[in-house]
């Protein structure tokens, strides 16, 4: 009784069409440079995607991926709550919540004053977020949680490419005049990243598709307007490059998370494991350095004892973060 599935044409939400997303990969094998001879440099994705920028479904679900827990982590704020607030017309875009007011909460259905009072509070609490959290809560294409990691650990290296850049244009060449160009803040965020351009692979980790991505966020005069809103409605970027990175307690150490913690969500063991130089990875290998099991943990647990992999526990974690 099966049938034959059809793509349909046009989205189901806004109407407008439906494309698979072109790709333009550079030669890296045999078959990709006689392809490229042939004149077929471009292959299409996986994934279909709807043409209107300013598709309802496309804006709900970037505002979701904003207030997400690895993002700016806003209790209160789940889908069906930021559902009701786009229909009801108070936020359009992400900068709109820091514009809520517990009274444009309350007569809502779901909200009393108490539940609104939170979610405004929620909201305050977290107007202050370090730049890989932000770079992650943008939704930009291309950029997941470990390449925005990587840029917040490495953005030193952007900072002396662009200083470099700034004195040779000032024709500059005394160090005592030369140009301070630290990124610590949306205001330098604004005024340097459009810049950047392909300098964002001289990160080890960001990759063509990344660096491509991230230049066409950063030069979109309507996401520099979004980020201008939310620097005006007072959230803050925090960076901590200036960090040394040869200190930290787990520097270069990979791990492995399985089971249900209890101290802690497995997100801020996370970032506890990454604000001390550690890494996360999702399997486990023998260049895993430990697996940290919480309750009715999985296969990874089996895989680990079998591979000879450090285990430990909750507490064993707790001692080696403090």
């Amino acid at each position: 009784k099966e049938k034959k599935f059809r793509m349909p044409s046009t989205c189901p939400i806004c109407g407008w069409p439906i494309r698979r997303e072109i790709i333009n990969h550079p030669p890296r094998l045999a078959e990709d440079t006689r392809r490229r001879e042939a004149g077929k440099t471009q292959k299409e994705s996986v994934n279909y995607y709807c043409l209107n920028k300013n598709c309802l479904a496309i804006k709900e679900e970037e505002i979701i991926h904003f207030v997400s827990k690895k993002g700016f982590n806003i209790e209160g704020l789940g889908e069906k709550i930021v559902e009701q607030l786009i229909n009801e017309g108070l936020i359009k875009q992400a900068a709109d919540i820091f514009a809520l007011q517990k009274s444009d909460l309350e007569p809502l259905e779901r909200f009393a004053a108490k539940s609104a009072q939170n979610v405004i509070e929620a909201i305050a609490k977290n107007k202050k977020i370090s730049l890989e959290k932000f770079l992650y809560a943008l939704g930009i294409r291309h950029l997941g949680e470990g390449g925005s990691l990587l840029i917040a650990r490495n953005i030193g290296d952007i900072e002396h490419i662009i200083c470099n850049e700034e004195n040779q244009k000032l024709k500059i060449k005394n160090k005592n005049d030369s140009a301070k160009c630290k990124i610590e803040n949306i205001d330098d965020i604004i005024k340097y990243f459009p810049k950047i351009g392909e300098n964002w692979m001289t990160i080890k980790g960001i990759g063509e598709k990344s660096a491509e991505s991230l230049g066409r966020w950063f030069n979109n005069k309507n996401n520099i307007n979004l980020l201008t809103k939310m620097k005006e409605l007072g959230v803050e970027v925090y960076s901590n490059h200036q960090l040394p990175t040869t200190n930290h307690k787990l520097q270069d150490k990979i791990f492995v998370l399985t089971g249900e913690l209890n101290g802690f969500t497995r997100d801020e063991a996370k970032d506890m494991i990454r604000r001390e130089g550690g890494d996360i990875s999702s399997s486990v290998s023998t260049k895993t350095d430990y697996v940290l099991v919480g309750e009715n943990p999985g296969s990874k647990y089996a895989k680990a004892k079998t591979l000879g992999v450090k285990i430990i526990s909750e507490e064993e974690f707790k001692r080696i973060i403090k």
